[in-house]
């Protein structure tokens, strides 16, 4: 797992799916989101824009993917991320081959507030418990890149 800003984004360029990435956020206009489905490299790099209300922690739960790393980048708002390793948490909807996603229950090992310009990458094995509220529930606007694990 990785949190960072969009300003430290040079520090990734060993990553080059990764750096691409981050470049390619660093070029849109602020509070800019992209189309659905936008792709940057085919089969491997892709994004999309997600639009949310953050809510109680009770009401979300840990996911996480096989085939894909998962970038959430934050345009707007604020969104809380719990983390934790699959390995320690208790799979609730056994994987989904076709949807790359199982999800799990448990204790986090870290949670983190992101705001504008902030992004974590999520490996396989990070768990991520998404849309947290920081208090009351609030709008949040984020991009969610996927970068295929296996190329």
């Amino acid at each position: 797992m990785i949190f960072d800003s969009l300003k430290n984004k040079d520090n990734y360029k060993w990553n080059s799916f990764l750096y691409q990435a981050l470049c390619f956020l660093d070029e849109l206009p602020p509070d800019a989101l992209p189309e659905a489905n936008t792709v940057l490299i085919p089969d491997i790099l892709f994004c999309n824009p997600v639009s949310l209300s953050t809510r109680p922690e009770s009401e979300c739960m840990y996911e996480a993917h096989r085939k894909y790393i998962d970038v959430h980048y934050i345009v707007s708002g604020i969104e809380g991320i719990a983390t934790a390793d699959t390995s320690v948490l208790t799979e609730v909807t056994p994987y989904s081959e076709e949807k790359d996603i199982a999800f799990y229950s448990g204790k986090e090992d870290g949670r983190y507030y992101l705001s504008s310009g902030q992004f974590m990458v999520c490996y396989p094995s990070d768990a991520h418990k998404v849309a947290i509220a920081l208090g009351q529930p609030a709008p949040a606007n984020k991009i969610v890149f996927k970068i295929k694990v296996e190329v």
